[in-house]
This record gives C-alpha cells, structure tokens and sequence, in this order.
C-alpha cells in the first residue's frame, strides 16, 4: 500500500500541559546491518515495547524479575493520550495533570530502574536472536510543557508536536554515559531529590536549545569523565 502524508487542517485543534517519555535504542544502527536481519528486527523491537507498556500498566515487566530476588514493584500510571513508534525507539505522551506528584518522581524512579536493568532484556532478546550486536543500552529523555494536537483533514489521526516533544529527543541522546536525564519542568520537589539518588544540574549544549536544568543519576554524575562533564554540564546552584 502506498502511504502519502495528509494535509492537517488549518489550525491546531486544542494545547495542553503534558508529560513527555522518548526511548532509543543505543547501537541500533549497527544491529540493524547484518544480513538477513529483517526477522529478527520486529522480534528486537516487540519485545522492548512490550516491557515499555507492561511498565507503563503497572504490570510485572520481564526486566523487573530476576530469579533470585522478589519482583519490583512497579506502580501503574495514568493513561498515555498519544504514542508513536520512531525508528529505533518511541515516543508516550501524558496529561500532566493526570500525574499527582508521587505519580511524577515514580515515573522517573521506575524508567531509571528499567535502564539499568535493561540487560535482563538483552538476556531475554538473545534467547531469539542470534547476534551479538543486540543494543547493548537503552535511553530516555523525558520533559513536560505545552504540546498542540495536530488533526489531519480527512481521517481521525492525529499527530502532537510541541517544545517539550523536541526536548525529550534531545535530552535521550545528549549524555551517552548517563542516558537518562529529566527537565526540571516537571517540577519535582527539592526534598524528593534530598535521599542522594538524584542530583539537578545544567545541561549548557543541548542542539538547538538554551540551557536546561535537569534531574540526573548522582553517582552516574559523579563518575563522569572530566572532559564530558565540563563539556556538557554546569552545577545547578
């Protein structure tokens, strides 16, 4: 079937506040060049979405159990109003008043979780596939502002785009060594960040936008090279 881009109708139907999750997956290109490689990417890429949805539930994801230990608890959140599929990872977008405030220091404690246990995935997806160059990481950005919702004149679909849309891509892929980073904008309180997990900084050389206060690992901080964190990070004071 041909597919052909529809025209969007004149103006963006509504705005709203919102909370934005993008994930890639790091050393995807590189997957993807082997030979014979188109029945193993659907099995790759269904597996990751389905543990991004059964997190997103609440449900018992893969990466939440290991045999030795009792499952994690994952919280359910609410509902997602707009989900897309992006090439090498995907894009899930909340109402930000949909979120209580536990509801948004939970989402950032459970996706930091499912990134470093993100090799129980790999574990599982190699059970499958038969490559050694399974993406080996797993990144997310994650930012909350004002979206509009784009309808298109002759079908139902529709398509969101906004400023906080924009960051989240760029926060996914700005620090490879820490490959998780928050916006301040979704408003966590200082004294949620006071148990040590969690630091805020200065992102300084974020493409194409100014700079951004951000909420990141305190130990994957700590450990970063020198050179990368003068290179891209100032201390938030």
């Amino acid at each position: 079937m041909k597919t052909t881009i529809s025209t969007f109708k004149h103006a963006a139907a509504s705005q709203e506040q919102a909370i934005v999750l993008i994930f890639d997956l790091e050393g995807f290109s590189k997957f993807f060049s082997h030979p014979d490689i188109t029945e193993y990417v659907p099995k790759l890429l269904n597996l990751v979405l389905e543990e991004i949805d059964a997190t997103i539930k609440g449900e018992t994801p893969y990466w939440a159990v290991d045999i030795d230990e009792e499952p994690l608890a994952i919280p359910k959140f609410p509902e997602v109003i707009h989900s897309k599929f992006l090439g090498d990872g995907a894009l899930y977008i909340w109402r930000y008043n949909d979120f209580t405030e536990q509801q948004r220091l939970d989402l950032i404690s459970t996706f930091w979780l499912m990134k470093i246990k993100y090799k129980r995935i790999m574990r599982k997806a190699s059970e499958e596939i038969p490559f050694p160059d399974i993406p080996k990481s797993i990144r997310f950005g994650i930012s909350a502002g004002t979206i509009h919702k784009l309808t298109y004149e002759n079908s139902d679909n529709e398509e969101y785009i906004g400023y906080s849309i924009n960051l989240a891509s760029r926060l996914q892929g700005y620090c490879r060594d820490i490959g998780f980073i928050v916006s301040g904008r979704l408003n966590i309180k200082s004294s949620d960040l006071a148990g040590g997990q969690y630091t805020r900084v200065i992102a300084k050389k974020i493409k194409g936008f100014p700079e951004e206060i951000v909420i990141i690992d305190q130990k994957e901080y700590e450990e970063l090279d020198k050179t990368s964190k003068n290179e891209l990070f100032k201390d938030f004071k």
